[in-house]
Parts: structure tokens; sequence; C-alpha cells
């Protein structure tokens, strides 16, 4: 049947490779060669139906065993399904025996067990209590202490402070005083620089007025000069 669909795939393949006609949608294609693909095509048709024929027939004899294997698995499944469900519910009802009796065991152990568990609750809480109880004690007493240090701490502060204030005022005014202390020295100084400076200027001029009054008093009482024998008029005297 296979062969039959390659025919017909070559003949579909033959006819679209076709070279076309001019102005015309018509194709020239080898007409021996379909020709023999049709012959074939023909020839195979009879078998490969007679084939497919066998092939349902054989079809529907498979569907009927498969019927009859698909009954017989189903009434085994449901004899070994009653016998699970009859081996289940007699374990279910072992199990509930056991549970019943493994239920009051466990009540009683547990009743046990809570008494134990209420005891040590208590025990552990009475623990917990005087602990916390001595804790905070002891934290009380380290606060009151630490309180009083705090207090102490505080008022030598406060007084530190205040010294300290007292320190920058005294301070402050030392300083004051000292710069006005200075400042008089300073100008005493410069008032003693100046009175020197003027006595010094009054000197100066006084110098300078004894020194022009005397070479006025020269240049007065100089005689003319005298000419030496022998020396031309024009050389100077010596001095």
């Amino acid at each position: 049947m296979y062969r039959i669909y390659d025919t017909l795939d070559e003949i579909v393949t033959t006819i679209e490779q076709a070279r076309g006609v001019p102005m015309s949608t018509s194709a020239m294609v080898p007409r021996d060669h379909l020709l023999d693909l049709l012959d074939e095509l023909r020839d195979r048709l009879p078998e490969e139906v007679t084939q497919a024929k066998a092939v349902l027939d054989q079809r529907g004899e498979l569907l009927d065993a498969a019927q009859v294997e698909s009954d017989r698995i189903a009434l085994r499944a449901g004899q070994e399904a009653e016998a699970t469900r009859a081996r289940s519910q007699a374990e279910a009802d072992h199990m509930q025996a056991l549970a019943q009796r493994d239920r009051g065991e466990l009540l009683a152990a547990g009743e046990l067990e809570h008494e134990r568990l209420v005891s040590e609750g208590a025990r552990i809480r009475a623990e917990l209590i005087a602990q916390a109880q001595s804790e905070h004690d002891e934290l009380l007493a380290r606060g009151r202490s630490e309180r009083e240090r705090l207090i102490s701490e505080s008022d030598v502060y406060r007084s530190a402070v205040t010294r300290a204030d007292e320190l920058g005022a005294a301070t402050a005014a030392d300083v004051e005083a000292m710069r006005r202390e200075v400042d008089g020295y300073v100008d005493a100084k410069l008032a003693e620089f100046e009175a020197t400076l003027t006595h010094l200027l009054r000197s100066v001029e006084h110098g300078r007025a004894n020194v022009g009054s005397r070479a006025s008093q020269r240049s007065d009482r100089r005689p003319d000069p005298v000419q030496r024998p022998g020396a031309s008029r024009d050389e100077p005297w010596p001095g």
C-alpha cells in the first residue's frame, strides 16, 4: 500500500515539474512515463484493497479477542478486588481492636505523663519565679546604688561647672585688668618717647641755629685774600 502512495507522489511531482506551454496554463508532460505510473497504480490497487480487507477482517477478530480478554481481566480484577476488600476489612478490624487496646494503654500513659508534666511545670514555674524575684531584687539594689552614684556625680558635676564658671569670670576680669595695665604702660612709654623726641628735635633746631649763626659771623670777619709773590691773581690762597 505504501507503493501506491509513492506512485501517486511521483505522478504529482512529474506534473508539478512539467514545462509550461507559452501563453497558456497547460503543461508539457511525459505522457509515456505518466501512463506507466498509472498502469502500475491500477495494477496495485486490487492487491492493496485485498490486503486492506484482510486487515479489517483481522481487526474484527482482534477486537473480539480483546473483548474476551477484557471481560476475563475484569472478572479476575473483581474477584481480586473482593478478596482484597475482605483482607482489608479483616486487617481493619484487627487494627481497630489493636487501636482500642493501645488507646487504653495510651490514655493511661498519657494521664501519667500529663501529671508528671504538670508537676514538673509547677516546679519549674516556682524556680523561675524565685529566680526572677532574686534578679528583680538585685536589679533594684543595683538601680538604687547607680541612682545614688549618679546623684553624687551630678552634684560633683554641678560643683565643677559652678567652679569653672567662677574661674572663667575671674580669668576674664584678670585678662581685662591686664589688658588695661598693658595699654597704660604702652601709653606711658609712648609719652616718654614723644617727650624725648621733642627734646631731641628742639636740640637739633638749636644746634642748627647755632651753626648758622657762627657761619654767618665767620663770613663777616673773613679778610680779603692776599696775593702771594710770584703767584698769579687767579691762583687760590691756601687755606
